[in-house]
């Protein structure tokens, strides 16, 4: 029985423990703040243009803000590091994408039944170069992983708000709930009509806010934006760049993402949202978004890749063995490596497809009978 005397010292080691973490966190980030280099994106677009917006200088989507195409709240996500200079922000930014990464792979691991090797795994999944594109980029993937795996654990329990919460957060990379925040919506048919209006609380607050905040017709201006400033082609990995680059048809590429999706829909209709068909739609997701860049890989790095290597190590070092290409890339090399580059999530698709764990569960056996053997009941033979 814990006494109140020792239920007091463990809150106090508890609240000490915390102000401790915090405190290293923050020297390390001060640390960082010195040796990181800027990102591409953080310089250009994620600390500046929030800080043009609260001084009044831009609107969002317009000739200030050109180049940002993230939803409206993004930027409401990204004001706590404008209030510093650009390198703190920089290196507070990316000691909070690191923790997403680390953070929401330790959970899954853990909820596949992960034991001493889950470290291996995610330092693997860290030092990918598709998680250090995300890292020192200074761009958003993490947060957008940190939605997709809050939205399936508000499935799994059953948590609306979470649910629209979790949403929302996946949405500032739009590429990555293409074909997953759909997917995920599929399994409220079970729900009823309460918990579907507490699950729509959390966006409508949002994008009201958004209308109030940056004005009625900013879709329209996102729209106008991103047609005066189309993203930059060159980088770009998706299985539609990659086979044109690769000379395969266009309709035959269209044709393999719409059987690829009816497969994804109709294994979470029946069988629901659980890890192996998470893991399938974020894959299905990487392979049939229209706009993909690597460093968004680094979704399928913490949750299908890191399952896979948990359950299949040779087999996860597939997939894992064409990262490297990343860092060789270079201007001119696109009809090279680029195609070899988009392989990642296509073979990782195929293994998770052929996996024999994600094909055929393995069934518990059943529990043995505890009757109690009778005299009058023969007993087994011996073995001789």
């Amino acid at each position: 029985m814990i006494t109140g005397k020792r239920l007091h010292d463990m809150s106090r080691q508890r609240v000490l423990g915390s102000i401790l973490a915090l405190a290293g966190v923050a020297v390390f980030t001060f640390a960082l703040s010195g040796l990181l280099p800027i990102g591409y994106d953080f310089y250009h677009y994620y600390w500046p243009i929030p800080r043009a917006w609260l001084a009044g200088e831009t609107h969002l989507y317009d000739d200030a803000s050109r180049g940002f195409y993230s939803p409206p709240w993004t930027l409401w996500l990204l004001l706590p590091f404008t209030v510093w200079d650009i390198h703190l922000g920089m290196a507070a930014f990316t000691v909070s994408s690191l923790a997403m990464v680390s953070g929401v792979g330790y959970l899954y691991l853990r909820e596949a039944g992960a034991g001493r090797q889950a470290w291996l795994i995610l330092l693997l999944a860290a030092i990918c170069p598709y998680t250090l594109s995300v890292l020192f980029v200074g761009t958003l993937d993490a947060w957008s992983l940190l939605g997709v795996y809050l939205s399936y654990r508000a499935l799994r329990a059953e948590k609306p708000w979470l649910l629209g919460a979790g949403l929302m957060l996946a949405l500032v990379r739009p590429q990555n709930a293409v074909l997953t925040a759909p997917v995920l919506l599929l399994a409220l048919r079970h729900w009823n009509t309460r918990d579907l209006a507490s699950a729509a609380v959390v966006p409508a607050l949002v994008l009201a806010g958004s209308f109030v905040g940056f004005g009625p017709d900013w879709p329209l201006r996102w729209w106008l934006n991103l047609n005066a400033l189309p993203p930059f082609p060159y980088l770009v990995t998706s299985t539609y760049a990659a086979t044109n680059a690769g000379g395969i048809p266009l309709p035959l590429v269209l044709l393999g993402s719409a059987v690829l999706v009816g497969v994804v829909v109709r294994r979470v209709w029946q069988e629901g949202i659980h890890p192996g068909t998470l893991d399938l739609t974020v894959t299905g997701n990487a392979v049939v978004s229209p706009y993909m860049l690597s460093q968004s890989y680094a979704l399928l790095l913490v949750l299908p890749w890191a399952s896979l290597a948990l359950r299949r190590p040779w087999l996860a070092a597939l997939p894992y063995a064409v990262t490297p290409l990343l860092l060789i890339r270079a201007q001119g090399l696109w009809d090279r490596l680029g195609l070899l580059d988009a392989t990642f999530p296509i073979i990782l698709l195929v293994l998770l497809l052929i996996e024999p764990r994600l094909r055929s569960p393995v069934q518990p056996a059943p529990p043995a009978s505890r009757e109690p053997v009778t005299r009058d009941q023969p007993l087994p033979p011996e073995r001789t």
